[in-house]
């Protein structure tokens, strides 16, 4: 056993991280299942409580006398029951902090910093598993975030949105798919970071960031959305999360394996991805709270069969891609 994993160190490394993966979501699924419900009433508890008692602080009252203005916005800010108050807060907090940690990553790509070298260690030992057997099923799992794919995924959403009469849906999903693609397109163009030397599937454009990576946070995340949003179920919920996380990650890690991309690139793309889903969930949401968009409904059979036969669809379309453009590229 010992001398097997000698022998294949990079197979056993890449099945030790998708264990972990699994491991992690399925952990993550479990307690969020049992105590995330309780877990957000002990904190929605503590967070009005610290509201009231910083409310009552001597300076506080002193300085809300004085600046009364400033204090009624911030305070609309933190108010609960609306879009424009607490939560739009949060999302807009989110993505100044994702905005900062990709100009960080950025900065040492650049630079070529310590991820530099990470990047060329991890390029040089997916190069050995390009005679494996497991490179196809991740040039499978890689053509899911195709633009051809994508594409047609885009058409028949907005189709099922039209069919079930939540067209402002719509708008969300266009926000985040063009507005991540566009943004991935100036930064290739900006940085032209060149792919790695032992690529398998030839590509023409450029390294950083990944557009698989951006695509599969981007599109298969509001996808995600969508489902939770649509669903009355939290367990349900919990799981249509870890679905898409378990998705966009193992879209990610199939642009290392094959080595189309570094892993600097893909963490690029899925922060990228991420900034615009957020955007994407805020415009979402503002559309809710204006009443655009009722996600309570009853699916008929007839809708239910056809989100199935549009995954079906989807399935057929990569089978088609991946064979007739991405499998004989490896030959």
């Amino acid at each position: 056993m010992i001398a097997f994993i000698q022998e294949n160190q990079q197979l056993f490394s890449l099945a030790m991280a998708l264990l972990s993966i699994v491991v992690f979501l399925w952990v993550l699924q479990y307690v969020l299942i049992h105590y995330g419900k309780p877990a957000l009433s002990l904190i929605s508890r503590g967070e009005l409580w610290l509201r009231g008692h910083i409310a009552r602080l001597p300076l506080i009252t002193r300085l809300q006398d004085k600046y009364p203005v400033l204090f009624g916005f911030i305070a609309k800010r933190f108010a609960r029951g609306h879009f424009s108050g607490l939560i739009l807060t949060v999302l807009t907090l989110l993505n100044v902090y994702i905005l900062a940690v990709f100009a960080g990553l950025v900065e040492d790509v650049v630079e070529a910093d310590s991820i530099v070298t990470t990047d060329l260690f991890v390029s040089q030992h997916m190069s050995v598993l390009r005679e494996s057997g497991i490179i196809d099923i991740f040039v499978l799992i890689t053509s899911l975030g195709s633009t051809p794919v994508t594409c047609l995924i885009v058409v028949l959403t907005a189709i099922l949105c039209m069919v079930v009469r939540r067209p402002y849906v719509i708008i969300g999903l266009l926000v985040s798919t063009i507005g991540s693609t566009a943004f991935t397109f100036v930064n290739k163009m900006v940085f032209q970071r060149a792919r790695p030397v032992d690529i398998l599937l030839h590509e023409h454009t450029y390294s950083f960031p990944s557009g698989h990576a951006t695509v599969s946070i981007a599109l298969y995340g509001f996808l995600g959305y969508m489902a939770i949003r649509f669903s009355s179920r939290f367990v349900r919920q919990v799981r249509l999360l870890s679905l898409a996380v378990l998705l966009c990650v193992l879209i990610g890690l199939s642009r290392i394996v094959l080595n189309e991309h570094y892993l600097s690139d893909v963490l690029g793309g899925f922060l990228v991805g991420s900034l615009w889903l957020i955007i994407a969930i805020s415009v979402t949401e503002w559309l809710t709270a204006r009443g655009k968009i009722n996600w309570h409904m009853s699916w008929s059979k007839g809708q239910i069969s056809l989100v199935w036969l549009g995954v079906i669809m989807v399935f057929v379309a990569t089978l088609i891609y991946a064979n007739m453009y991405q499998f004989p590229l490896l030959g």
